[in-house]
């Protein structure tokens, strides 16, 4: 099992997508999770729950080495039977790929937030000395529909320049969309049919968690974004120096900014283009 606590095993956990993501996270001082494990076996499933042996809950990932194809298996939090389920199904999709996977378990003191309780999702897009690109969904969607591009409510385009002058009262004047209501419609059914068949949650569960219009972006998380995340993204000489592109996910959970991972563009050439994408 490979711990983002322990030094020795930073080198390693590097050579995984979202691994990766989450050392940068960590690295550049983001809000994100307290710790994050690699499970690559049967026995390091076994390890980790021996270590958090009151824990009945995990937040669950799929992931692979750099350069590799994704696994393509949707997260999920999970309890201690089918956190086993979740790593056989991950294994059993590699081995049909030829690739090699794992699952990623995001520690954050125990306390997880359910995907369809996410307050809303940022995909920060940054072009390196050109502009900012925005993504945004709203209350019950998570920064894996902005990633893969199969969602998006709200899109912004701020020249670079200006990223630093960017604040919730003027945000509007860089607006490109906005998504109408028959569209959020439509979308919205979509979300409630994949929380009842893949998280069982019933319709009246979803129908309560997904707001029935579209309510745009909360101004005080809005602060905390910029504050938080795209401020010192903003400031990173590093990253400008080696990346042409590089992307923050910021999510609202329990009214705090969460980053769970920072793109690098090794990733990008296996993401799903969605229309809020095509348009660059």
């Amino acid at each position: 099992m490979l711990d983002a606590s322990k030094v020795e095993d930073i080198k390693e956990i590097s050579r995984y997508g979202k691994g990766n993501g989450f050392l940068i996270a960590k690295r550049y001082g983001l809000p994100t999770y307290s710790n994050f494990y690699i499970l690559e076996n049967k026995d390091d499933v076994e390890e980790l729950l021996n270590k958090y042996e009151n824990q009945s809950q995990f937040c669950m990932r799929s992931d692979t080495l750099v350069g590799n194809t994704p696994i393509g298996i949707g997260g999920k939090n999970g309890n201690r039977e089918t956190i086993f389920e979740y790593f056989r199904e991950i294994k059993q999709k590699a081995e049909k790929l030829q690739t090699k996977g794992v699952a990623i378990i995001y520690w954050n003191n125990g306390k997880f937030c359910p995907t369809n309780e996410v307050e809303g999702s940022f995909y920060l897009d940054y072009r390196t000395k050109e502009n900012l690109f925005i993504d945004y969904v709203g209350k019950g969607w998570d920064g894996s529909f902005l990633s893969h591009g199969t969602a998006c409510h709200e899109s912004y385009i701020i020249p670079w320049d200006e990223i630093l002058f960017l604040d919730d009262k003027n945000r509007k004047k860089y607006r490109r969309n906005i998504i109408g209501e028959e569209q959020y419609s439509k979308l919205r059914k979509l979300r409630i049919q994949e929380l009842n068949s893949k998280f069982r949650m019933s319709i009246e569960e979803c129908n309560s968690a997904i707001p029935k219009k579209y309510l745009g972006i909360n101004d005080e998380y809005f602060r905390q974004v910029v504050n938080q995340v795209i401020v010192p993204m903003y400031d990173s000489p590093e990253l400008q120096r080696y990346y042409k592109e590089y992307i923050p996910i910021a999510q609202i959970e329990n009214g705090k900014v969460l980053v769970p991972e920072v793109i690098l563009p090794a990733r990008l050439k296996y993401r799903k283009l969605g229309e809020s994408h095509e348009e660059r």
